[in-house]
């Protein structure tokens, strides 16, 4: 287990940062299957809730591109997988929010492919308080 320092814990092969535990995929699959995925491990895909959550997401996965939990939804917008709407002070994504797009996060940008795409993934959840 890895500890955070106000007392809060990750599982193994889990990142802990601010309160929250990371999961990194080596493997790549769809959106759907990706959301699976993490709800399986009791998760959900990535909610970015600020611009140091951002930094430190982008310091972590500078590799490759990753599912975030973004859905384009109801009269093209862009929705987390929590029903919150996407901030535009947060970030914007480049490329139309349309039926079946979904966001994914390529270096220091969020763009938009097809939900049915293959990429990896970041599941995450809440540190359990010890």
């Amino acid at each position: 287990m890895e500890y955070a320092k106000d007392c809060k814990l990750c599982p193994n092969d889990w990142i802990v940062h601010q309160g929250n535990c990371y999961w990194i995929s080596q493997d790549k699959r769809n959106w759907t299957q990706s959301q699976d995925d993490c709800r399986a491990k009791n998760s959900t895909l990535l909610v970015i809730q600020n611009q140091e959550e951002m930094a430190f997401i982008s310091k972590e996965i500078q590799k490759t591109h990753y599912w975030l939990g973004l859905i384009a939804m109801y009269s093209e917008r862009w929705t987390w997988v929590d029903g919150s709407p996407l901030t535009k002070e947060l970030f914007s994504v480049t490329g139309p929010a349309q039926e079946n797009s979904c966001g994914l996060k390529k270096k220091d940008v969020v763009i938009s492919d097809s939900c049915s795409s293959l990429a990896r993934w970041v599941c995450m959840k809440a540190a359990f308080q010890i």
